[in-house]
């Protein structure tokens, strides 16, 4: 039901997280003046061939907006929608965490200096509104418990 707010933060969600799949997160430039760049298919260098793969951030960027737009169509049944949508708040952090952890590592390897792209706060943006989906189906359903105790 897509007048219902949840589902418009949830394709919110969906659009931000595919946005993520395409073209690169960050570019680091290393002090010999070679360009790395970090995008959803690995650690590579920029214009060339892919260095290193990826495939936990890879599988968990590609996970998230499928499961956003898994749980817009969950609307009959909110407790494994409320659920799902946790699981999409905790992946979406995930995607920062473990995106992070790649480039602190990267860094160690080689002394790199960071160009810092606007998707990279894209996972936090998909957290703060996979959140609010939360709280709008929370209050939904307790409203309909409401209206239950009524009857």
């Amino acid at each position: 039901m897509i007048q219902r707010i949840q589902s418009l933060f949830l394709f919110g969600v969906a659009v931000l997280s595919g946005i993520m799949l395409t073209g690169d997160l960050l570019i680091m430039n290393s002090g010999s003046g070679k360009l790395f760049t970090i995008g959803f298919q690995g650690l590579g260098e920029e214009g060339g061939e892919i260095i290193q793969r990826l495939w936990p951030l890879s599988f968990i960027m590609a996970l998230v907006p499928v499961l956003a737009l898994v749980a817009i169509f969950l609307y009959r049944k909110r407790s494994t929608q409320m659920r799902v949508t946790m699981i999409v708040i905790l992946l979406s952090l995930g995607t920062l965490i473990l995106g992070a952890f790649y480039v602190i590592m990267f860094d160690r390897k080689i002394d790199v200096t960071i160009i810092w792209k606007i998707k990279v706060v894209f996972p936090l943006v998909s957290a703060i509104l996979a959140w609010l989906a939360y709280r709008a189906i929370l209050r939904d359903d307790l409203i309909v418990k409401s209206y239950d105790r009524l009857r």
